[in-house]
């Protein structure tokens, strides 16, 4: 029994640690470069270099360390270095829309105008009306290849979706923001896994201990995975271990197994709280590095 609730934890870290986070693997990549991301944003461009630089010979194929040491070149001097590097991460992710958009702003001070608006229009169809950049910069492309009633068009389209955006959070931020979203929507699917494992070790151990120590490991597990929302996570645990407990199973045939059960399904609740805010706390914590 031990070893069924040791894999079934760990199954279920295996899960949060590898699939409850939806961010897409650009979106990891970007977070976790945040310090040579600021350096360039705050004008810093050598030791943004030399950050994404090392960077690179980390992890070679990170599309968005070669997007940004490739800024740094071309803000450097170095519009063909620069152009190589925007390449690079294309070759490792071409759903990335700002790789499309700063190869086609190469391009178009190249004058190479059809590999520009095929850059441009690459960029347009990735971002989903998530930015309105790359209508900016094809209407920019439009106006240099002559086509005026293009590049109108792309140049309201850009007007109107800066409104829109400045007015509105995009779907993206929306999605993160909205409190039910599809992440906790799937944790919520794996609360009812966990209830139904702590009622079934419950019933089956024959000392508190396991049950406490499923609860804690749950509880954590649920911190981590919700770490602004896992009180909800917990509630709903819970909830359906009481459910489970007394709608789905049969009362023992003896007072002392009785009162382990009571202890035991009780103590998990109690622990279900205090551990999943524990966890939540851990993980904030770890988001602050």
């Amino acid at each position: 029994m031990e070893f069924l609730v040791v894999i079934a934890f760990f199954g279920y870290v295996f899960y949060l640690r590898n699939y409850a986070d939806l961010r897409t693997s650009s979106e990891k990549e970007a977070a976790s470069l945040g310090e040579g991301i600021t350096l360039y944003n705050d004008g810093e461009i050598e030791k943004a270099y030399e950050y994404f630089n090392a960077r690179i010979r980390q992890k070679p194929k990170s599309c968005i360390a070669y997007l940004y040491r490739g800024l740094c070149r071309k803000a450097l001097g170095e519009p063909g270095e620069a152009l190589q590097d925007i390449r690079t991460g294309l070759s490792y992710d071409d759903q990335v829309s700002a790789l499309h958009v700063e190869s086609g702003k190469i391009y178009l001070e190249q004058g190479r105008l059809d590999d520009a608006l095929a850059a441009f229009n690459k960029a347009v169809s990735i971002s989903e009306e998530q930015s309105a950049e790359p209508y900016h910069w094809r209407a920019m492309a439009f106006v240099q290849l002559g086509r005026e009633t293009e590049a109108k068009q792309d140049m309201d389209h850009e007007r109107t979706l800066r409104e829109l955006l400045e007015t509105a959070p995009t779907r993206s931020v929306a999605a993160k923001e909205a409190f039910f979203d599809k992440r906790l929507a799937i944790n919520m699917l794996m609360i009812v896994l966990t209830g139904a494992l702590l009622v079934y070790v419950i019933k089956d151990a024959e000392s508190i201990h396991l049950p406490y120590l499923v609860a804690v490991f749950a509880a954590i597990s649920i911190g981590f995975a919700e770490p602004y929302k896992g009180w909800l996570l917990a509630v709903m645990q819970s909830a359906l271990m009481l459910a489970g407990y007394f709608l789905l199973t049969s009362p023992p045939g003896d007072q002392a197994r009785q009162e382990l059960e009571n202890f035991s399904l009780y103590g998990s609740i109690v622990l279900t709280f205090a551990a999943s805010f524990l966890g939540g706390f851990l993980k904030r914590a770890l988001n602050m590095k």
